[in-house]
């Protein structure tokens, strides 16, 4: 009787023993916030069929329940085991990518979305994820040490994302996808060289990219001059983050939010600051910070190159796309289009960083740290 009673505990117990607390009750709160949001904010017409609040929060609550799930289902996992999947999906949602370029849906002037009949998705933010566990496979190694014909595949399926997300064009993606691999070669052992000659090729794409496309040299203008461009949207957020004051106006009470474009998306972190104030903003760069500072420490804690790689990478997307989203909505940088991770609509956001996170707590179990 004893032998079936830990029998029964064994799986729970032990996933509940390994995993890192302050990471998963992180996770949990940045879930249950979104869902909340998705209820108070009173979502624009374009992703509703009737003007009922509701129909909108159950689509945006199904993806966080799923996302839920899913960052359950990989922290479960044995990270030795997950190399075939991760080329797997890897590779499928890499054609997806790919196919957005000839069959993608163009909206605003940019290809980044493949409808399948029932539903859209953005390839680019599902392949985020395992691009970082396969740079992870690609320059690990026991010595520490990176051979170059490593730095030389891991290079080309950067490249190979990069041109694709430039073509569509999202330069939003491609600055995230840049700072994953920069990461990656970070935490490789790297030569000086190759840092010096990563940093050299960054910045002449980044001129190359300002200099021929006009909608990236539109946004940059109109952040350095502002007073020459329509900076309504901008101006709207910084307007609502104001009018919150310490704590805010209520959950829903927000007046300045119904004329902010994508104020469910792109903009979602300045209603949160109308509504919820400064307290409620801190409280929620307080989550990620916690995430933040328990996933660097886990890599600190680590011997092994692989799970030092991978987690690292994973933290500083994850991490990165909240501070860009933050900054563009207090117009510390210019727009972006970056979501807010598990707040901001969009299924495809929501399921990218449900696995972002679930792989996040698989290499933060206790067993892996030394």
């Amino acid at each position: 009787m004893q032998d079936n009673i830990n029998t029964d505990k064994s799986f729970f117990t032990e996933w509940w023993n390994q995993i890192n607390k302050p990471i998963f009750i992180s996770v949990l709160l940045l879930i249950f916030i979104g869902s909340f949001i998705s209820l108070t904010i009173n979502q624009n017409n374009q992703y509703s069929i009737t003007n009922n609040i509701f129909s909108v929060f159950s689509s945006q609550a199904l993806f966080l329940i799923i996302g839920l799930a899913i960052c359950f289902l990989i922290s479960t996992f044995d990270f030795e085991k997950i190399r075939t999947i991760t080329i797997i999906l890897f590779s499928l949602f890499f054609v997806l990518l790919f196919l957005t370029l000839v069959l993608g849906n163009e909206i605003k002037g940019s290809k980044r979305w493949i409808d399948l009949g029932y539903f859209t998705i953005m390839p680019i933010e599902l392949i985020k994820p395992f691009f970082c566990l396969l740079l992870a496979f690609i320059l690990s190694n026991k010595s520490g040490r990176t051979n170059v014909y490593s730095y030389i595949l891991s290079f080309a399926i950067y490249v190979s994302i990069s041109i694709i997300l430039i073509l569509q064009p999202d330069i939003s993606q491609f600055i995230l996808v840049s700072a994953i691999y920069f990461s990656a070669i970070f935490l490789s052992g790297f030569s000086f060289i190759i840092l010096v000659s990563i940093v050299f090729l960054g910045i002449v794409i980044f001129l190359g990219i300002y200099l021929f496309n006009f909608n990236v040299q539109n946004r940059i203008n109109s952040f350095l001059a502002p007073e020459q461009y329509d900076v309504t949207q901008a101006e709207l957020s910084l307007r609502a983050i104001k009018s919150g004051g310490l704590v805010g106006v209520g959950p829903g009470n927000g007046v300045i939010k119904e004329r902010i474009p994508e104020a469910e998306s792109d903009y979602i972190f300045s209603v949160i600051a109308e509504e919820y104030g400064l307290i409620g903003c801190l409280m929620l760069l307080t989550i990620f910070f916690i995430i933040a500072y328990n996933g660097f420490r886990n890599v600190y804690n680590n011997n092994n190159h692989f799970i030092q790689i991978g987690l690292f990478s994973l933290v500083v997307y994850f991490c990165l796309q909240a501070l860009i989203h933050i900054a563009v909505n207090i117009r510390l940088i210019p727009t972006t289009g970056i979501t807010l991770p598990f707040i901001s609509y969009g299924g495809s956001s929501i399921l990218g960083m449900s696995v972002t996170c679930g792989f996040i707590m698989m290499f933060s179990k206790k067993r892996h740290n030394r």
